[in-house]
């Protein structure tokens, strides 16, 4: 009885973290697409992005693909999970979405930032401020699409779950 309890918790944990997984993919596909729609800035052509669950205290991990020579932005999901679990019990008292909807920014500013900032300040060779202005435009237009957007619904839904 008590390992079948403990199996049933298991099972109940992996499939929360496939969701979140499920979720942070979704959100970072949906941006990096709307992202260039934006008129803001050109995704890098030969750039490669994906999670990782990985112990570095880092939560952008770069590098070179051996096989391909595209770079990699590698983001560590654990640290975006802890991100999330700091923000959980503010969202659970919180009675509307707004938490959550901040941390979702919070998510897509740091998914964005690093090739926001590497189009603005060194393709045209503008400040830093720039490159947050636009981030943040970024970032704000695509959470109004994500609300607005009947396509984008499943996004979201994967949150319901």
């Amino acid at each position: 009885m008590l390992t079948r309890n403990n199996a049933n918790k298991d099972d109940e944990k992996r499939k929360q973290v496939e969701r979140f997984y499920f979720f942070l993919k979704a959100l970072m596909d949906e941006l990096f697409e709307y992202a260039p729609k934006s008129g803001h800035v050109k995704m890098p052509f030969n750039a490669s992005f994906g999670l990782i669950h990985d112990q570095r205290d880092s939560i952008l991990l770069t590098g070179i693909d051996e096989k391909t020579g595209k770079k990699m932005y590698l983001y560590n999901v654990r640290l975006i999970g802890q991100m999330f679990e700091d923000k959980r019990k503010q969202m659970i008292a919180d009675k509307t979405v707004n938490t959550l909807f901040t941390w979702i920014a919070e998510v897509c500013f740091l998914y964005v930032r690093p090739f926001v900032y590497d189009y603005v300040a060194n393709t045209q060779h503008r400040g830093k401020g720039a490159a947050d202005r636009t981030t943040r435009q970024i970032v704000r237009g695509f959470l109004n699409k994500l609300v607005n957007d009947p396509e984008l619904k499943y996004v979201l839904d994967s949150i319901k779950r």
